[in-house]
C-alpha cells in the first residue's frame, strides 16, 4: 500500500510539511515531539548527561513515504551543522 503510482509527491510533501504538529512536554513522562507525515521526532536535553537527544519513531509513517522494500523502510537523512551524519 505504499505505491506512489500517480501521486504528486511534491504536493504530498508540501501538505505534510504544512500539517506538522508540535506536542510540548507537559509532564515528566513526556518529551517534546514534532510530527510530520506520521514520523514522530522527539528532541530534548537530558539533564543527567547534559546531552541533546533525538529520537525518531517511524511506526506511524505515511505509506507514500515508505520504500517498496520488504520492511517498508523510510528514507532518512540526518545532518548536524550542515554535515550529513547519516543517510539511508
Amino acid at each position: 500500500m505504499n505505491s506512489t503510482g500517480n501521486t504528486d509527491l511534491p504536493a504530498l510533501a508540501d501538505t505534510a510539511n504544512r500539517a506538522d504538529t508540535f506536542e510540548p512536554m507537559t509532564n515528566e513522562d513526556e518529551r517534546p515531539t514534532i510530527t510530520v507525515a506520521g514520523v514522530h521526532v522527539t528532541l530534548y536535553v537530558d539533564p543527567a548527561s547534559r546531552q541533546v537527544r533525538v529520537s525518531i519513531d517511524l511506526d506511524d509513517t505515511e505509506p507514500w513515504l515508505q520504500r517498496n522494500d520488504k520492511d517498508s523502510t523510510v528514507p532518512l537523512r540526518i545532518c548536524v551543522q550542515d554535515d550529513v551524519t547519516f543517510e539511508g
